[in-house]
């Protein structure tokens, strides 16, 4: 009798201190969610999780066509990473990987984009509304190395995974051995201690097998439990949204009596008093292993809602995160919502690098095609990058660092920081021509005008032939409709493709030994140099500087 009072007193201290739990979980949350808004993210992803996300991405790209989406060399040359680092205060996996998709995302169309607007800007003006949205996001949570839809698949493709009713019969015999305590108790309560030895030692065996799927199941459980805190009663564009999700969800809230259970299970499990207490209880009872078979069949019938679900959760995650991006990028030099017009041409007006900590506002306004110069560390290709961003985010969630931007919806590429590779036996000069021929191929084959960013073209050759074929390349891309923005050091070809391109560049002040530069645009060709200058302010010896200098004056006499 006093045992079963002792272990009463348990359970009731347990369910306080779990409430007492989850009330601080929540308040952490919104704590969160206030605290966060408007600063850049400070999250670190494992590898296994940008694994994760690259997966993902390859899924989702699946069936598209290049140019409808941000390739690789170009997500890199832009810094794109970064900014979707600097981007991601997501609260959920889903939200994760939605952004993530849709930052190389180029196939959206104009109402798209000016659907996601509305539903950031309505994020941005009603805090409230954040931080009921976030609580119910943090529901579902994060992952360590896998998405929802990955791990359905696995789901679905196993047939199987366990016998429940060999785990069922283990419990009926813990029943047994009760019983027999009354009536032999030492034997009764030896049996019950070899079950609990069995079942703990072959809990964790099972478990191996079937952990992806109890990952799985936890996920969709959490997804089902995210619908019970959604808002309601909102009658905006993102309550429309979140209605439809509420209906997605309660079609998938598998009502089974171990889904409590099935929620604290596998390695993804959240923690907390009641998460330790399902673990030791799963150890002894099997209960997570049992509910997993039986939750299998009933998935199967609901895939597509599941993935539906999803997907709506994450695009509302990504529009709250976004949100508190706008409100960061306020903060650096302000925010524009992009202008999509059908005429050739780009115009920004003070775009800036969200990733620069004290970046110098540029504009461009340009419809044919601009050839950049200037000297060394002068801020071509932070121009460039700062042009391409602009455009990816306009395109993609409808927000760009810079006081104004128009253009029509392009296909993006660029060839800004090509590598040779020693693994793939590939020089320099043969990576850059691979760079530049998916440009080429581009100007051809997209649906959409093609807007390209080209730093140093071919400089991994001769100084003649790199002219010529940089002077070929450049006229055959202008023939076709490209917008070409191209950093050169090479003057010759500011002369020979004046035709069909503007000249600007960046210059610098040279005051005793340092190099000031202004970074700002300015029109016409560069005529200044400064790599000697650098190589004083770095420290080379004066015989060095002396003999450049020398060598230097000879060869502009001469006209080289």
């Amino acid at each position: 009798m006093y045992g079963i009072i002792f272990v009463l007193i348990i359970l009731i201290l347990l369910i306080i201190t779990g409430i007492r739990t989850s009330k601080e979980e929540s308040a952490r949350i919104a704590s969160f969610i206030r605290d966060s808004f408007g600063k850049p993210s400070r999250r670190k992803l494992t590898e296994a999780r940008r694994d994760s996300l690259k997966r993902n991405l390859e899924m989702f790209l699946e069936g598209k066509k290049e140019g409808e989406y941000i390739d690789d060399l170009t997500w890199s040359d832009t810094g794109m990473e970064d900014i979707f680092l600097q981007m991601d205060n997501c609260l959920s996996s889903a939200g994760e990987e939605y952004l993530y998709r849709q930052l190389h995302d180029l196939s959206l169309t104009a109402e798209d984009i000016a659907r996601t607007d509305k539903i950031i800007s309505e994020f941005g003006e009603d805090e409230n509304l954040r931080l009921t949205l976030g609580t119910s996001l943090n529901e579902l949570g994060f992952v360590k190395d896998r998405s929802l839809p990955e791990y359905l698949e696995k789901i679905l493709s196993t047939d199987h995974i366990l016998n429940p009713f060999f785990h069922i019969f283990a419990d009926i015999l813990y029943i047994l051995a009760i019983v027999l305590v009354f009536i032999k108790p030492v034997v009764g309560a030896f049996f019950i201690f070899a079950i609990m030895i069995f079942q703990v030692s072959s809990y964790f065996s099972f478990k191996r097998k079937a952990d992806e799927c109890l990952c799985g199941f936890s996920m969709i459980m959490g997804l089902a439990s995210m619908g019970k805190l959604l808002p309601s009663g909102i009658d905006t564009e993102t309550g429309k949204l979140i209605n439809e999700l509420s209906d997605e969800l309660k079609k998938i809230r598998l009502k089974t009596t171990f889904s409590a259970l099935v929620i604290n299970s596998g390695s993804n499990a959240t923690g907390g008093i009641f998460s330790m207490l399902f673990t030791y209880i799963n150890l002894l009872f099997h209960f997570d292993l049992i509910a997993a078979e039986f939750l299998l069949r009933k998935i199967a019938s609901s895939k597509e809602t599941v993935l539906r679900a999803y997907d709506m959760t994450g695009y509302l995650d990504m529009c709250l995160t976004v949100s508190s991006y706008r409100a960061f990028l306020d903060t650096k030099g302000g925010f524009c919502r992009p202008v999509f017009t059908d005429e050739s041409g780009i115009s920004v007006k003070e775009g800036f690098n969200p990733l620069l900590d004290a970046p110098v506002a540029n504009d461009v306004d340009n419809k044919g095609g601009i050839l950049i110069t200037g000297s060394n560390a002068s801020g071509k290709s932070t121009y460039m990058r700062m042009i391409a961003v602009n455009a990816i985010l306009a395109q993609t969630v409808s927000t760009c660092p810079s006081k104004e931007y128009k253009a029509s919806l392009s296909a993006i590429f660029s060839s800004i920081a090509v590598n040779d590779s020693i693994l793939k036996g590939e020089s320099y000069f043969m990576a850059e021509i691979r760079s530049l021929k998916r440009i080429v191929d581009a100007s051809e084959a997209s649906q959409r005008p093609v807007i390209c960013f080209i730093d140093e073209i071919f400089k991994g050759t001769n100084t003649a032939e790199r002219i010529a074929a940089a002077n070929a390349v450049l006229h055959y891309l202008r023939d076709r409709g490209v917008l070409v923005f191209a950093a050169t050091h090479d003057h010759e070809l500011t002369t020979l493709a004046a035709d069909y391109y503007e000249n600007v560049h960046f210059s610098e002040k040279i005051e005793g030994d340092d190099v000031l530069f202004t970074y700002k645009l300015e029109s016409g060709p560069s005529v200044s140099t400064n790599a000697i200058a650098l190589l004083r302010k770095n420290g080379f010896p004066e015989e060095v500087i002396l003999k450049s200098e020398k060598l230097c004056a000879s060869l502009d006499s001469k006209g080289v």
